[in-house]
């Protein structure tokens, strides 16, 4: 619920954060306590950046950015423009022009055109200077929400099969530019007349920007460079997740900070979330992440769309918890890794056979698929998988989950299984034609 506040960006005279000072944390609003040296820059409604761009809403925040809704005055038109912490690396706009400028960006030639589509297009770049350091930002068009919000709005109602198939199409496509896909940087693509909104348009549509004011415990006041009040996300109006038209599953990738090249670079760091890490990145922490690492991912990510949820994800997701559900789907994990597990005596044999106290259910891959991916839909009166489309799904999916990288499929594979070229892509290609159809339909401009 939105309280009466005033917004200020005014951000004089600090240089790191008083420790001693605690926020109150705020639903939906980045944490307060990273506008301190490195951290975010103060951002509020009505601020210009770059001396071109005008603030009218929030779109969101990461760790080490928040992005906002913006007017280009010199082009009048709307855009995104992220505003990176001073500490962020400059990785995620260097990947942007790369992929802008390069005809073919993957090490294996394996994404191939339709994957480009969905890279958002770098419109500019430019520096500003804050209280808390200089800042890389980054102007794209606009994401109508992540597929995991839109997902958690609809209370994780299940995609339409035809939707959640182009969808996971479009991931798959994808995987050779992003390498930390998860449904929380894959966005839903608004409407190609949106970025021609009038801001009074935009106001009628999504109302006005929602602010909590910032407060700190035990009252202490707010340091400088901290704004006083905390803007919400603006929420685009669209159908419920459930009754999403495949006409607007149309998808687009979004915070290129984790991507690198396998094949020119070493990464050791894992950021993804810990339900879609790949297990060698828990017991094989000094290997570098390689391109199998990937393969689980988008395995996760694949499923998650399909699915009410994640395939590895419980209530509370620690590493231990996470392992505990990849062996209960998958089965024992390699010696080497077992010994490593400390956790394991507590729920399984040696053997790796859940111990069971109660009937409480084993989470194998099918009884997942059924509670997961089925019975949801069955419960919306929806669509659901047909026995084949079930065998070709988990042919797939399986080979994406081994749990030794060497051991999984490669892009190519997956790109030629038979659930993506007979019953993911079609629907894909669908969409794409209803696309071509509505612009020909379209009136000529005036």
């Amino acid at each position: 619920m939105s309280k009466p506040a005033t917004q200020s960006s005014d951000g004089a005279g600090t240089s790191d954060l008083d420790l001693d000072v605690r926020f109150h944390a705020i639903d939906d609003a980045e944490p307060f306590y990273r506008y301190g040296l490195g951290g975010y820059h103060p951002v509020a409604i009505g601020d210009r950046l770059g001396s071109r761009y005008h603030i009218l809403h929030k779109l969101g925040h990461g760790s080490y950015s928040t992005v906002w809704l913006a007017r280009d005055q010199t082009l009048q038109r709307l855009v995104a423009v992220k505003v990176c912490t001073a500490d962020a690396s400059p990785r995620e706009s260097e990947i942007l022009s790369l992929l802008k400028n390069l005809s073919e960006v993957d090490d294996d030639g394996d994404g191939g055109a339709l994957g480009r589509g969905m890279i958002p297009t770098l419109l500019n770049t430019f520096r500003i200077d804050g209280p808390h350091g200089a800042h890389t930002c980054l102007v794209t068009d606009v994401g109508r929400c992540s597929v995991h919000e839109a997902k958690r709005r609809g209370s994780y109602a299940p995609l339409m099969l035809p939707v959640a198939r182009a969808i996971a199409a479009q991931l798959i496509l994808t995987v050779a530019y992003l390498h930390d896909l998860h449904l929380g940087n894959v966005l839903l693509r608004l409407p190609q007349e949106f970025h021609l909104w009038s801001d009074e348009e935009l106001l009628v549509r999504c109302g006005e920007p929602e602010l909590e004011p910032v407060q700190t415990f035990d009252d202490k006041p707010i340091p400088p460079g901290v704004p006083l009040v905390a803007t919400l996300p603006v929420w685009f109006p669209m159908e419920r997740i459930n009754k999403l038209p495949l006409s607007d599953a149309h998808v687009v990738l979004a915070d290129f900070g984790e991507s690198y090249r396998p094949s020119q670079e070493s990464k050791f760091e894992c950021c993804t979330p810990v339900h879609c890490r790949p297990p060698e990145n828990r017991f094989e922490p000094t290997k570098p992440k390689s391109f199998p690492s990937d393969i689980w991912t988008l395995a996760c990510a694949v499923w998650a769309t399909l699915a009410q949820r994640s395939v590895f994800e419980m209530f509370w997701s620690t590493e231990d918890n996470v392992t505990w559900m990849q062996v209960q789907a998958l089965g024992k994990l390699p010696d080497e890794w077992w010994e490593k597990w400390d956790a394991r005596s507590k729920d399984f044999t040696e053997e790796g056979q859940p111990i069971r106290a109660d009937d409480s259910p084993v989470y194998t891959f099918d009884y997942q698929f059924e509670d997961a991916m089925q019975e949801g839909r069955r419960r919306y009166k929806m669509e659901t998988m047909d026995s084949a489309e079930k065998e070709a799904l988990l042919a797939k999916l399986r080979p994406m989950l081994a749990y030794k990288p060497e051991q999984r499929c490669n892009v190519k594979e997956v790109l030629g299984s038979e659930w993506m070229t007979r019953y993911a892509m079609p629907d894909y290609e669908g969409m794409r034609a209803r696309d071509e159809l509505q612009v020909r339909r379209a009136p000529p401009a005036k």
